[in-house]
């Protein structure tokens, strides 16, 4: 396999070129402190069981870490700190092999995205502002024993509607930003940077071509690009989503009306008898996602239809990060696209940020007591 390095094997730890930076540099005590503490991360908790010793040269911030991993698993490693995400990349670190060292990338800012050097090696990355208490302390652990579920709930609803909110902003009276929302959905997480390069190139064919030979030419051009998979599944690749998502932004209208409901089943029907791409028809959890995030918010927005109870009752897969968010919080029942949404939208105002303190649903507690 050949990996795309730019540096040359004798740059191992010069003596000069010190590896601070002025505002990361100031992070450097904060991290040094996080012994012992859990990070929510990609896949579940990251226990920091040592945070490593401090690197006063070039290459990864800090050295010999021990951290503990979701499935059980103890790494020893290095770590690497920026402000945000776009900084590893930004400094080259997916092209310079004594990077692959690192087990755990830590940022200040931004969305907790993993990272990538040379082809292969998938780094996960944590928010350093959002450590968790050990679960025995998590403020809101069993929630459920002094919070009803349907108090629970009245607040869920509102994050959600905030949710349905946001998503219906990207479908507005611009036909460029509702372009890139559908068509960036061929994968929204690991490869941004090649997404932006099949939309810009979608974007500069002519507005006349059909939808055929726009998938030919799109699967002709995306396959060539360096796609970084991980752990996904081979039907999971961009390339594969990517006919199904054109032939949505070109028909969505069409789509809209000949469906009677917006049921999976029924979706995914309607693309087995009007499409004949060479690619399969993509999976449940995907025509979800595509519902969820597209063709819901769409409709809501070019008729006078109310389809938030629709799209509140969409099902999702029964695991994952909101999942067990829900099961920390002692809550039994059966999780669906809404509840799920509105529970992304607390954490995102709330978790991630650390807010406990200002959490309504802690506050309910709390007054119930005083």
């Amino acid at each position: 396999m050949i990996v795309n390095y730019i540096q040359p094997e004798l740059q191992v730890y010069p003596s000069i070129n010190h590896n601070y930076i002025s505002e990361e540099r100031n992070y450097y005590p904060v991290w040094e402190k996080q012994k012992g503490n859990q990070f929510w991360g990609d896949g579940g908790y990251y226990h920091i069981i040592h945070p490593g010793i401090r690197n006063p040269y070039s290459g990864p911030d800090f050295k010999r870490a021990v951290v503990q991993f979701p499935n059980g698993n103890i790494l020893h490693g290095d770590v690497e700190l920026h402000m945000s995400v776009s900084d590893w990349y930004q400094h080259d670190h997916h092209k310079n092999r004594h990077y692959e060292s690192v087990i755990l990338h830590v940022i200040i800012r931004g969305r907790a995205l993993p990272v990538f050097t040379g082809k292969t090696t998938r780094i996960p990355t944590i928010k350093l502002g959002n450590t968790i208490l050990p679960s025995h302390t998590r403020e809101c652990e069993n929630l459920s024993h002094s919070l009803h579920w349907d108090q629970f709930m009245d607040w869920i609803s509102i994050f959600s509607i905030q949710r349905w909110e946001y998503l219906q902003s990207y479908f507005g009276n611009d036909p460029v930003k509702s372009q890139h929302r559908i068509l960036s959905l061929m994968d929204i997480k690991t490869n941004r940077p090649l997404v932006q390069e099949t939309i810009d190139y979608y974007s500069s064919l002519p507005l006349e071509t059909g939808v055929e030979k726009l998938c030919y030419l799109m699967a002709q051009y995306a396959e060539k690009l360096p796609w970084i998979m991980g752990g996904k599944r081979p039907e999971s690749h961009p390339v594969k989503r990517l006919p199904y998502l054109i032939y949505i932004h070109r028909n969505y209208k069409n789509i809209m009306s000949d469906l009677s409901s917006f049921k999976v089943g029924e979706f995914r029907k309607y693309l087995v008898n009007n499409t004949c791409f060479s690619e399969p028809i993509p999976g449940k959890s995907f025509l979800i996602e595509i519902m969820g995030n597209i063709l819901l918010p769409l409709s809501q927005q070019i008729s006078s239809k109310d389809f938030y109870p629709v799209w509140f009752s969409l099902p999702v897969q029964p695991y994952g990060k909101y999942t067990r968010h829900l099961q920390i919080m002692g809550y039994e029942q059966r999780i669906n696209f809404g509840i799920q949404q509105g529970l992304i939208e607390m954490n995102q105002q709330l978790c991630e940020a650390d807010l406990c303190h200002v959490c309504p649903l802690l506050q309910i507690v709390s007054r119930s007591y005083n």
